[in-house]
């Protein structure tokens, strides 16, 4: 494991309060996403691989989930993390484990889908679940590593940097270049989907000039209905994520309409690169194991959708056994879920619409010296007590200029659009800066329009970096606060050359 002096002051430098901020999201529910956090922190098999339980602190408010990792387990994940990212051998083995738990979740999952709910008692109904819960749990685990990748990052980012006058003659950045050598070379289903939907595009252009009806395209343009039809079940539980929807025809016709095709930024290969670069041994590894957590984040990601796809249905079910709606079901802990439907407990809309409101979870909370659960005041009070010893300011009205981490370089001036879920990207219209906490392929209409974008997490590997130095557009990520500092309509410059977003004026 290379754990030089360098690298372990990124660890300490991003890591210095108690509580670090990982990642605030507005689409996910305590019940789909609590289980697997609580269940995975307690584990043996996370003890195993990370050392040891991570606590997590978790604030869903303002239709939105805020999540916080403990600082000092965090390290020391991230230095355990350290013997697998750093090891061929390990981090390949890693890898055929994480696909066989995935695989193993997936037709669990399938499997459970296909039950008629009404055919089991809630008991046993809630067993079925379990048992998928149980294996969802294990890819989860074995997730967690695309979260422990901070030093890796900088070593890979720091050997790139080394060859700029080699790169330079290939007529690329070493930004750009980093992006060409960490890009998996087996296709993960999201890259899948994006090709066959650009192809797709392209047909349905050459024959429509907007979106049409399925009625309209079924009588007028059979071929292509049919085209439609086939990626819409190939395809159509991809990017689900939490809260779905699933993927119909009006929506895949939206799609077809807004794909762009994709502006290549070089025709340099991985080759190109390996034949100007003389890299070291250690150096081509840092590039190998990024390039399979890039890949490790998409298979993640599509469990993930897959799996709350086929539990959306079993939401369904208990909504229509409990009295309680779909949305109410899916703010249960998973102990209350359970406890409901043997009938041990019984949950009023009231109460689930405080829980609504404000609530927290913390897992390990005996090790932070936290309960497990709060709710209304005391979740709030809890919340200010984590946020003000985390590396998340308690006031940023007044922060002028934001600091990130370089994704892909170059500078810009527009705008803001906040993009919180996918219903908010027609918002953005081109020149506008996309700022959102991160981003997914759902957003690749906006990303196309932006003139640069700014997410408030992730690292090199994750979506908005890759995609923004393939199409070269600067991005900035990984600022933590850009979501709460900036608003619509704000003025800002984006320098990804120095990392800084500055605002010019408040818009109105």
């Amino acid at each position: 494991m290379v754990n030089t002096h360098k690298t372990q002051k990124v660890i300490d430098n991003s890591l210095k309060k108690d509580w670090f901020f990982l990642t605030e999201r507005s689409d996910m529910p305590p019940l789909p996403v609590w289980y697997k956090i609580k269940n995975s922190a307690l584990s043996q098999l996370y003890k195993e691989i990370y050392g040891s339980g991570v606590p997590w602190a978790c604030f869903w408010h303002d239709n939105k989930v805020e999540h916080y990792l403990h600082s000092r387990e965090y390290r020391f994940a991230i230095q355990r993390a350290g013997r697998i990212l750093y090891s061929q051998k390990n981090l390949s083995e890693y890898l055929l484990r994480l696909k066989k738990s995935c695989a193993q979740v997936k037709i669990a999952a399938e499997n459970f889908n296909k039950l008629s709910g009404r055919k089991f008692d809630n008991k046993q109904l809630f067993n079925e679940y379990d048992q998928v819960v149980d294996k969802y749990i294990i890819s989860y685990i074995y997730g967690f590593l695309t979260w422990c990748t901070r030093a890796l990052e900088h070593d890979a980012k720091t050997a790139i940097d080394k060859y700029a006058e080699a790169l330079n003659k290939l007529d690329i950045s070493s930004d750009q270049a980093l992006s060409i050598l960490i890009v998996p070379s087996e296709l993960t289903l999201y890259q899948k989907k994006d090709k066959e939907l650009s192809k797709l595009a392209k047909d349905y252009r050459r024959l429509l000039d907007r979106p049409y009806s399925e009625k309209f395209i079924r009588r007028r343009h059979p071929d292509l209905y049919v085209a439609i039809k086939n990626f819409i079940n190939k395809y159509y539980w991809v990017g689900f994520n939490y809260d779905g929807p699933a993927l119909n025809f009006s929506t895949a016709v939206k799609e077809l309409w807004q794909t762009h095709p994709k502006v290549i930024s070089c025709v340099i290969t991985k080759s190109n690169i390996y034949r100007a670069c003389h890299f070291t041994g250690k150096e081509k590894q840092f590039f190998r194991a990024l390039e399979i957590i890039s890949y490790t984040k998409d298979l993640r990601n599509v469990t993930d959708d897959y799996v709350h796809y086929c539990f959306s249905n079993f939401y369904q079910e208990v909504a229509r056994r409990t009295g309680l709606t779909k949305s109410e079901v899916k703010f249960l802990w998973d102990e209350e879920l359970k406890e409901l439907l043997i009938g041990k407990i019984k949950i009023t809309h009231g109460y689930l619409k405080k829980k609504r409101k404000f609530c927290a979870a913390i897992a390990k909370s005996q090790a932070v010296g936290l309960n497990q659960y709060y709710l209304g005041n005391q979740a709030q009070t809890c919340y200010k007590n984590v946020l003000k010893n985390s590396n998340k300011s308690l006031e940023t009205s007044f922060t002028s200029v934001i600091n990130g981490t370089i994704a892909a370089s170059g500078r810009a001036t527009g705008k803001v659009k906040i993009i919180r879920s996918v219903i908010d990207i027609n918002k953005v219209k081109k020149g506008n800066i996309l700022v959102t906490s991160m981003t997914s392929p759902k957003y690749m209409p906006a990303i196309f329009n932006a003139a640069a974008l700014i997410t408030d997490d992730g690292g090199l590997t994750c979506h908005a970096a890759i995609i923004a130095r393939e199409i070269r557009k600067p991005c900035i990520i990984g600022t933590k606060i850009a979501t709460s500092v900036l608003k619509d309509g704000d003025l800002v410059e984006v320098n990804a050359e120095e990392g800084v977003v500055t605002i010019i004026k408040r818009g109105k």
